[in-house]
């Protein structure tokens, strides 16, 4: 592939411009989680919601690239409004595991649930290969974007 994206397609532009709506989006939804849930924090939320045998703080750190004082103040603030818990590691008992309880779990799954709901309807037009076609080269790019970015 050439290094030159199309003149007519700022692809950066339009990704950015996506991001900041679903950002929006998000931010006027957390309340449905805790009222008082920030969108950093829920970043950090969704990792240990998507671990559900339970994932260290370090590894938070490490899997959302910030410092390990980033994720610890966001692992006290998610415990302080009761949204997840300690507990011990199986494979370590000196160590810790981060779990959502069973309602946070809940209310992230409903969270998603609506927020499939709205992309379905940001797709209704389109046909069913422009749905796959889109799926896959966003995989693609994310996968490229995994070790680059």
């Amino acid at each position: 592939m050439t290094s030159e994206l199309p003149a007519d397609l700022d692809v950066d532009y339009e990704l950015t411009r996506f991001v900041r709506r679903v950002r929006g989006r998000s931010l006027r939804s957390l309340g449905d989680i805790h009222p008082r849930l920030d969108y950093g924090t829920f970043t950090f939320l969704l990792a240990i919601c998507d671990a559900p045998d339970g994932i260290r703080g370090s590894e938070i750190a490490e899997e959302l690239g910030v410092h390990k004082s980033t994720a610890s103040r966001a692992i006290a603030s998610m415990e302080k409004l009761g949204l997840i818990s300690r507990v011990p590691d199986p494979d370590d008992g000196r160590a810790h595991l981060l779990v959502a309880r069973p309602e946070t779990q809940e209310k992230v799954a409903e969270y998603r649930r609506k927020s499939h709901q709205v992309l379905i309807g940001l797709l209704d037009d389109w046909t069913p290969e422009e749905v796959a076609t889109f799926a896959r080269s966003l995989t693609r790019l994310n996968d490229r974007a995994e070790g680059a970015l």
